[in-house]
């Protein structure tokens, strides 16, 4: 019971470890900048699988990547405004502008692939 209760505390503070975008401070942080974000929910199983790769893909991402996410419950309007309609969906932008949309659960390997392909 204890090992199940040691995961789930790990895969809840993963989800929280990237600072949070709102609607207030959304163009702010991601202008002038390469940025992964990542729209989740804290109810969805996906979401925390991709959460942990995130930590994963933090100790290997290029120096000029950084990473925030978006919590869909309370920011629907910034889900809406970039179409997101899946959970997990990362989105990313260069220079504020969004380049990319994926779904689903990405694996290090392939954040570290698109990083490079993608933030020239």
């Amino acid at each position: 019971m204890k090992k199940y209760l040691f995961i789930f505390l790990l895969s809840i503070t993963a989800l929280f470890s990237y600072e949070e975008l709102t609607i207030d401070n959304f163009n702010e942080k991601i202008k002038g900048k390469n940025v992964i974000i990542d729209f989740y929910a804290p109810w969805c199983p996906p979401c925390k699988v991709l959460a942990n790769n995130l930590e994963d893909f933090e100790i290997q991402k290029p120096d000029n990547v950084q990473i925030f996410k978006v919590n869909i419950d309370n920011e629907l309007f910034l889900a809406k405004k970039y179409g997101v309609r899946k959970l997990p969906t990362l989105i990313y932008f260069k220079d504020g502008k969004p380049l990319k949309q994926d779904v689903g659960v990405k694996t290090v390997e392939e954040l570290l692939e698109v990083s490079k392909n993608e933030f020239k």
